[in-house]
């Protein structure tokens, strides 16, 4: 999938589950589908109007942090972005602070994707708790600015930096969301797993309503809550307590919002990868359907690229290059997006399949590109039926399928060589 694609799609991810959130209910200590909880400033078309305003700031995340550039660096290219939608958000709003730790949170994981895309690894939830860490390795660093040093932020910090809230989450990789993920696939509740959070979250939008103590009585609460045999009733009687007692659970509600994305990518990298083998089955058959229509051997010509996003456009010219090789053959299908095209052999499968082993031992960019030969009976011709030494790894020389097999390097080794190749590719 191209960048702007998967990217507009993420979005929608992003987006849904804040919507997600705010319908979850009853929700104690924040806006929800019944009511606005202790925010008398707040309601439901207040949020949904929040939300709107944010649409687009998660593509431009992405897109401005697919990049090579350091993860400092790249975390202080989205500052101004997420400045500008924060206006947007208060003046869709009038003035209320709805989503402004979303923008943080949601907004450092929409870099950490970009990144993620960049690098062409496989986007998983752990991948993305890993490149938020590095993207906020310093982020304490603020703390040190003068404009910081009377805010509550600053406050709650120096009094116990575990309650530094959003930083602290994001500078362990959002763990409490992680660890409210697992809980979440263990009960398969939304409820249940906020009130989780709830019990675990140090949260400091309670801490500033309502003191440490009202943290703890709010943590304690919600355990015998999550305890309960009649968790239904209780989580009503919850949400109209912290109603009453003016407990805002604002930190819980971002927290949870991580949760619903987390599920969302889960389920959205199992619709992809489901795709992958359709689209992939949909192209055996067309070179099938060939072998049986021309009664001749087709030779597929695809990237052997590690990796998510086979499709980006940096790998065209190792792609358009191979295809040169195959010029003077008759072209039976392409899907130039994927780089991957099949071609109708001008001789027997043996004997094509031994002039273009020749053609990826000859030059230094096929290493990175997969010429096969099928035969008629719908077989691919392998080297080693030939006689011929198995492909080397493209890191370190030896074996392949091996290195393959037990995942011996890298996905930035592999990413090394590729930079070399296409470095080099003219000469």
């Amino acid at each position: 999938m191209k960048a702007r694609a998967f990217f507009e799609t993420i979005e929608e991810i992003f987006l849904q589950s804040l919507k997600d959130e705010l319908n979850l209910t009853p929700k104690p200590g924040c806006v929800d589908g019944h009511d606005s909880g202790p925010h008398a400033d707040m309601d439901y078309d207040v949020f949904l109007s929040s939300i709107s305003s944010l649409k687009g700031y998660f593509f431009e995340i992405m897109m401005i942090s697919n990049t090579p550039k350091s993860f400092a660096d790249t975390f202080e290219a989205i500052r101004p972005i997420g400045m500008i939608y924060e206006r947007k958000m208060y003046e869709a709003t009038s003035g209320i602070n709805t989503h402004k730790g979303a923008i943080f949170t949601l907004g450092v994981i929409a870099c950490a994707i970009g990144k993620i895309y960049y690098d062409n690894k496989y986007l998983t939830i752990d991948l993305i708790s890993e490149y938020v860490k590095k993207l906020c390795a310093n982020i304490f660093d603020d703390f040190s600015k003068e404009e910081m040093q009377k805010t509550n932020g600053m406050r709650i910090y120096k009094k116990n930096a575990k309650h530094s809230g959003i930083r602290y989450e994001a500078k362990n990789g959002f763990k409490t969301a992680l660890d409210a993920y697992d809980f979440y696939k263990e009960v398969k509740d939304f409820l249940r797993t906020f009130v989780y959070i709830v019990a675990t979250l140090d949260d400091t939008t309670t801490i500033n309503r309502v003191g440490e103590s009202g943290l703890n009585f709010s943590k304690a609460y919600a355990k015998n809550v999550l305890n309960s045999k009649n968790f239904s009733e209780d989580i009503i009687a919850m949400d109209k307590l912290y109603t009453q007692k003016n407990i805002s659970t604002g930190g819980c509600a971002d927290t949870i919002e991580l949760v619903y994305f987390f599920k969302r990518i889960d389920d959205f990298m199992v619709s992809f990868m489901k795709d992958f083998l359709r689209a992939k089955e949909a192209r055996w058959k067309i070179i099938t359907d060939a072998i049986e229509s021309y009664k001749m051997p087709i030779i597929t010509l695809n990237l052997n690229i590690k990796g998510m996003h086979k499709d980006k456009y940096e790998f065209a010219p190792l792609y358009s290059k191979a295809k040169t090789l195959l010029a003077s053959y008759d072209l039976v299908y392409e899907d130039s997006d994927a780089f991957t095209a099949a071609y109708l052999a001008k001789s027997d499968a043996i004997t094509e399949k031994k002039k273009f082993v020749s053609l990826e031992e000859s030059y230094e960019y096929m290493r990175f590109v997969d010429i096969d030969v099928i035969d008629r009976s719908f077989a691919p011709i392998s080297r080693s039926q030939l006689d011929l030494p198995k492909r080397t790894c493209i890191v370190c020389g030896e074996d392949r399928f091996t290195c393959m097999r037990e995942a011996r390097h890298t996905q930035e080794e592999f990413n090394a060589q590729l930079d070399d190749a296409l470095l080099n590719l003219d000469k």
